[in-house]
């Protein structure tokens, strides 16, 4: 019986400090600038084989998509399903990319401006 009620008592904790923890970081600032909208996909572009640029929803809006780990074959693909929970794929979220062989795990997207743009393509055209 105490153990049942302290077992309780740390699930709500635990629940609570998991609420609180969502909570404190939707208030660090506005994070729709590392989500985009997987309809509004306009193009895209593999760095390397973790990391790809995504044009959405047009190419002025760039985006670097980095993986969680390697996704072999990445930079040979000609196409990708984006999976999200939502319509929106984001950064630490669950979301995938697709390739033919095998499902890659998104760690962090981040809205790139036209500089950062130009020296990651250089990357891409690199023997």
């Amino acid at each position: 019986m105490i153990y049942s009620k302290l077992l309780r008592k740390m699930q709500i904790t635990l629940l609570f400090s998991c609420l609180l923890l969502i909570y404190s970081s939707s208030l660090k600032g506005d994070t729709t600038e590392s989500c985009f909208r997987i309809q509004d996909i306009n193009n895209w572009k593999a760095v390397d084989n973790s990391r790809l640029i995504v044009w959405s929803p047009s190419q002025s809006h760039p985006y670097l998509v980095t993986l969680l780990n390697r996704c072999p074959g990445l930079i040979f693909e000609h196409s990708l399903v984006f999976k999200s929970t939502l319509n929106r794929t984001c950064s630490n979220t669950k979301d995938l990319i697709y390739t033919e062989d095998m499902p890659c795990y998104i760690k962090d997207i981040q809205k790139i401006d036209q500089e950062t743009l130009e020296k990651l393509i250089l990357e891409t055209d690199r023997p």
